[in-house]
């Protein structure tokens, strides 16, 4: 016989879940941070979600996938290819999560628990390689456009934006000015426009 249908909504209750997470980390949320900010009681929660590792796995899954979703849809714009990347970089520079100065949760999460949690680990270098697919792919389309050399490594410059990505992000933790952080980003594309320029 079924149980009785659940009496909130699990989605909006997983994005709870998920600001706790980001603003605190995963040692330093209790459950019962979880079950005030979520809004449902504990019985609810692990019905649900199962333990607190468990609703920390989806919500770290959560926000990879609307991360690879946001990405792929600046990235995949009409146009130039290159501007969608530095477009990227203007919009992560402005984004609700550096303004609050938490960070990027992925980067978060690898820092606290990618040593110890080989599971976590071996998550977040699937994520990155999914992040660093688009990117390729976005750096060949440049070349077919003629705003890179035909040789251009674009798989190693993939890696790098990522690895961008990761400084930008832990910056943003300790208030550094957004106008430093874009200035990096500059300067990164005035170096990939002077090294890697069509003949």
């Amino acid at each position: 016989m079924a149980g009785p249908a659940k009496q909130f909504d699990q989605q909006d209750a997983l994005k709870k879940a998920l600001e706790v997470f980001w603003d605190k980390g995963y040692e330093a949320t209790s459950m019962q941070d979880l079950v005030n900010h979520m809004g449902i009681n504990r019985a609810s929660m692990y019905d649900t979600f199962g333990s607190k590792y468990e609703l920390f796995k989806q919500s770290l899954d959560a926000y990879c996938q609307q991360s690879l979703v946001n990405i792929k849809q600046v990235l995949g714009e009409p146009g130039s290819a290159l501007q969608n990347i530095v477009r990227y970089y203007q919009l992560l520079g402005s984004s609700t999560g550096m303004v609050k100065h938490h960070g990027c949760f992925i980067n978060n999460t690898a820092v606290e628990l990618g040593p110890h949690k080989p599971e976590i680990a071996d998550y977040i270098r699937q994520h990155w390689s999914a992040v660093e697919a688009l990117f390729e792919s976005t750096l060949d389309r440049a070349v077919e456009q003629g705003e890179l050399h035909p040789d251009t490594d674009t798989a190693s410059l993939a890696r790098l934006f990522n690895t961008l990505i990761q400084g930008l992000a832990v910056s943003s933790k300790v208030q550094i000015p957004q106008k430093y952080r874009s200035s990096v980003v500059k300067t990164v594309f005035q170096i990939l426009r002077a090294a890697h320029a069509k003949d």
